[in-house]
């Protein structure tokens, strides 16, 4: 494992601190029924848990960096991103029936697996009531419900290939809706309302495609289901799909105009294990 350019880290702790103090503000005006108080609480500590990576809400501040907008107009868009990531992952618990995440209880294990779920749709609720908040409210649901609609399907279509053999024209597909939706949200939303918007989620979501396959190698050895990347080609092949995937970003991002975005991550993701043979640029390692 690599480790994190400094100033790259303490960028990302800091980008990771605003989002979850934007949220923490947001909590406060929500209404909760007192009778589940208590357990909405408990989902909000498991979401606020500093071990969390939070790399899907800072894209969009780096776009905005980027791009010249607002991060004030984007914050919403980081949190309701994390927070849709979040509802996934307690959905995948109770699927997977997973006791721990991250070191921390799971909600299934906590409660129910009914409560779990229904936490979960709760805090569904509270990124439509974030949504409605933003200007471009319309455009942002319809946004996000999009992408948790192709989340579930890629998440069902997994279920469905791991009896299955599959090539990787397949994999890519299932990976590009169960991953690539939520990333797609992350650099699509800064551009929302301006003609950006859609080339900039088709980058996004081609980005979490490179991430799975990455996510994949790191579970090679606990993951045994055919779904995973590397149980169905060679690493040569696997290197050269990355490389590949890596290239066509790559171009999009310049085409964009927001590369430095893309290197921070890569960077920052490096830290983690991810993307450790794919080069960043000199900015992202002099980034202040």
């Amino acid at each position: 494992m690599m480790k994190t350019n400094k100033k790259i880290a303490d960028k990302f702790k800091r980008l990771r601190k605003e989002v979850n103090q934007h949220h923490i503000e947001f909590v406060k005006q929500v209404e909760v029924d007192p009778s589940i108080m208590k357990m909405v609480k408990v989902g909000n500590d498991i979401f606020l848990s500093d071990s969390a990576k939070r790399v899907r809400a800072i894209i969009p501040l780096l776009v905005a960096e980027e791009a010249g907008i607002d991060s004030d107009v984007v914050k919403p868009y980081s949190v309701i991103i994390e927070l849709l990531h979040f509802i996934s992952l307690v959905h995948d618990d109770v699927i997977d029936k997973e006791d721990e995440r991250r070191g921390t209880p799971t909600l299934n294990s906590r409660y129910t697996n009914a409560q779990a779920i229904l936490l979960g749709d709760h805090f569904i609720c509270q990124c439509i009531e974030y949504a409605l908040k933003t200007a471009y409210h319309s455009e942002v649901i319809g946004a996000c419900m999009k992408a948790v609609r192709n989340l579930i399907s890629g998440i069902i279509l997994e279920q469905k290939l791991a009896l299955e053999n599959m090539g990787y024209d397949v994999y890519e597909n299932m990976v590009d809706l169960k991953t690539g939706s939520l990333f797609g949200l992350s650099f699509g939303l800064p551009f929302v309302g301006t003609d950006k918007f859609e080339a900039a989620t088709a980058l996004g979501r081609k980005f979490g495609v490179l991430f799975q396959i990455y996510d994949d190698y790191s579970d090679r050895e606990e993951d045994i289901g055919y779904y995973n990347v590397c149980n169905i080609f060679s690493d040569g092949e696997v290197q050269k799909q990355c490389f590949r995937v890596y290239d066509e970003i790559k171009a999009e991002c310049d085409r964009l105009d927001i590369r430095p975005v893309l290197d921070q991550v890569v960077a920052y993701l490096q830290g983690y294990g991810y993307f450790t043979d794919l080069a960043v640029s000199e900015a992202a390692q002099s980034i202040e």
